[in-house]
């Protein structure tokens, strides 16, 4: 089994322009009265600002992962080239 390379959407998601356009959407959803299932139903109206921040915070961890590899992979080469 070979091992493949990062797909694109990690590749956008490893941007960090990329990261700071979807925390601000984020942050605008989450504070926004206008949403998918209105606030004014107690629980069911946030369980949408929570899904929305949940996939804002597992995007932020693939941003994370893909930086430490990169990293990782950039001193790798920089000790085999010594």
């Amino acid at each position: 089994m070979t091992e493949k390379g990062p797909s694109i959407p990690k590749k956008l998601l490893a941007k960090p322009g990329i990261q700071i356009f979807l925390f601000i959407c984020t942050l605008m959803y989450v504070v926004s009265p206008i949403d998918i299932i209105p606030d004014v139903m107690p629980v069911i109206g946030w369980l949408d600002d929570a899904a929305v921040f949940i996939a804002e915070i597992a995007s932020f961890i693939i941003y994370l992962k893909e930086t430490r590899r990169r990293h990782t992979e950039k001193t790798r080469q920089q000790g085999e080239g010594n």
